[in-house]
């Protein structure tokens, strides 16, 4: 079983976001995937899972929908040893990533940096991995030597400008590559960051998922969280050890749910 994933910003008229729903969900019922699609007037955000070969034929079908799949849009395939979703869920929401601030997406043009990239200059230490998730996230794993974003929720990131600038200030000479898990949010944070000044900031092209598929045994430490019922995974890409709450279903880090705050030993 496999794991297709792929965002695309573009602009959707709001009164085609109900066709474009609907046509996505029979196209998932079609090829008998399960999964999560986000439409918003920004773009697409999607990860669905299913077989192999029914991915591949539903990927054709992707560049022929009401909001067409680009050709240079960037796709991924992930392993998975397990189903990751109970259902087929496709929302529409005002943004497929929330975030507080409008965003210059031209602003991202030249900020992309690729793993095998990223990877020689942290072999080289020339880099500042910056880690723009939730804390809950970075608390179960991040890139060696990573400076985190304290924030719970990605929509709280901007409130912590002063904070980046201070890191920022700090560590001039060297690159600093901000990362997250498919590079969605780093495509909202770089121009975010770029338009108050701080040029001297990219992200990991593909995002954390990209650098597992080529440097398994790289400078990741601990594991990936993921937004599915794997709940974390290993840079192998086999399922991690974070398992749900028994109370509301949301993942135990450190014996506590991220959500209820139930303690939880296992």
């Amino acid at each position: 079983m496999h794991i297709l994933q792929y965002y695309q910003f573009g602009n959707i008229p709001e009164n085609q976001l109900d066709n474009i729903k609907e046509w996505y969900y029979k196209k998932c019922l079609e090829y008998q995937l399960k999964g999560l699609i986000l439409l918003a007037p920004e773009g697409i955000n999607l990860s669905v899972a299913g077989t192999k070969f029914l991915l591949d034929d539903f990927l054709k079908e992707c560049y022929k929908a009401p909001f067409p799949l680009l050709p240079e849009t960037r796709v991924r395939f992930m392993p998975t040893e397990v189903q990751p979703y109970k259902k087929i869920v496709i929302k529409i929401k005002n943004q497929i990533i929330p975030f507080p601030v409008k965003i210059n997406h031209k602003l991202n043009q030249g900020k992309f940096i690729k793993p095998e990239e990223f990877h020689q200059l942290m072999k080289e230490n020339k880099v500042i991995p910056v880690d723009t998730r939730n804390y809950y996230e970075w608390e179960i794993g991040t890139f060696k030597n990573a400076l985190k974003f304290p924030i719970r929720k990605f929509r709280e990131l901007p409130s912590q400008l002063d904070w980046f600038k201070e890191q920022y200030e700090k560590n001039k000479d060297k690159i600093i590559v901000t990362f997250c898990t498919g590079g969605i949010r780093c495509e909202k944070v770089v121009p975010f960051l770029v338009e108050k000044g701080f040029m001297n900031v990219y992200q990991i092209e593909g995002g954390i998922l990209d650098y597992f598929e080529k440097f398994p045994d790289g400078y990741w430490e601990g594991e990936c969280f993921v937004f599915d019922e794997r709940y974390s995974i290993l840079p192998d890409f086999k399922r991690g050890n974070v398992r749900p709450c028994n109370f509301c279903g949301q993942p135990i880090i450190h014996q506590r749910c991220v959500r209820c705050g139930n303690i939880q030993i296992a």
